[in-house]
């Protein structure tokens, strides 16, 4: 379990997290909403271990704990001047590329993991290919098989989808979902692509103003979040759809 009690930050003047509390359950995915520059990335990075909160407490269950974190970078954010394998690698070996250098086994070891990670992605022929040789779809890819070449028991989605076009929007949330089912990890993914977040997660937490305004499923989201709540998801609904907010899939 990820149990999220009271944590604060700030950027300079601006309050970014007020007292945010939630707790989810293991094996669980779920969706993280709200306005853009509300927080969402932020409270990633503090689970992940990779900013620092002021004050509260984030705490995993069952002997986890941040090293057992994989975190997917709003944009992607691969090394440029490294390979989608050693891309996919870094977190096994701590930034030592090329993994030439590594002792045998461990080389054999990284090797394995890293050729079993592309292949459920369906990017093994681009192992050696450089990240600018890539198409956006495919650097998605990249970074969602870094996040999880090391199987974490905690995984974390910042805006997987973000600026690709429909179809290849479709070929990762499908995938995230497919992984999710076989790795089992407890997943919390952001996205403003509504359409396509809603359908595949078991429950949504809403982070408005610097805390939870709403934490249930889509169906409660729908009918029982307050008014604002449900403003912003008719809006981003309709902007990403088309469709109205009661054609939403609950």
């Amino acid at each position: 379990m990820l149990s999220v009690r009271n944590v604060h930050r700030h950027f300079g003047d601006k309050h970014v997290l007020r007292g945010v509390d939630f707790e989810l359950f293991p094996a669980s995915i779920n969706g993280l909403i709200g306005p853009s520059g509300g927080g969402k990335s932020v409270l990633l990075k503090l689970i992940a271990h990779t900013c620092k909160g002021e004050s509260g407490e984030i705490r995993f269950g069952g002997g986890c704990s941040h090293r057992d974190v994989g975190l997917m970078f709003q944009e992607g954010a691969l090394f440029d001047s490294l390979s989608v394998y050693e891309n996919v690698a870094f977190p096994l070996v701590g930034g030592k590329v090329p993994t030439t250098s590594l002792p045998h086994q461990k080389r054999q070891e990284v090797c394995e993991k890293v050729s079993e990670i592309l292949a459920r992605v369906g990017l093994s022929r681009a192992a050696f290919k450089m990240p600018g040789q890539l198409s956006g779809g495919m650097r998605r890819r990249v970074s969602l098989a870094r996040a999880l070449v090391g199987r974490p028991r905690i995984l974390l989605l910042d805006d997987p989808t973000s600026g690709l076009d429909p179809v290849a929007s479709s070929v990762i949330m499908e995938l995230i979902v497919e992984l999710h089912n076989e790795y089992k990890p407890t997943t919390v993914m952001v996205s403003h692509d509504l359409r396509r977040l809603l359908p595949a997660v078991q429950r949504v937490l809403a982070l408005f103003d610097g805390s939870i305004a709403f934490d249930g499923t889509v169906d409660h989201l729908v009918h029982a979040s307050p008014v604002f709540v449900r403003s912003f998801i008719a809006c981003r609904y309709e902007v990403n759809s088309g469709a109205p907010i009661t054609t939403l899939p609950v």
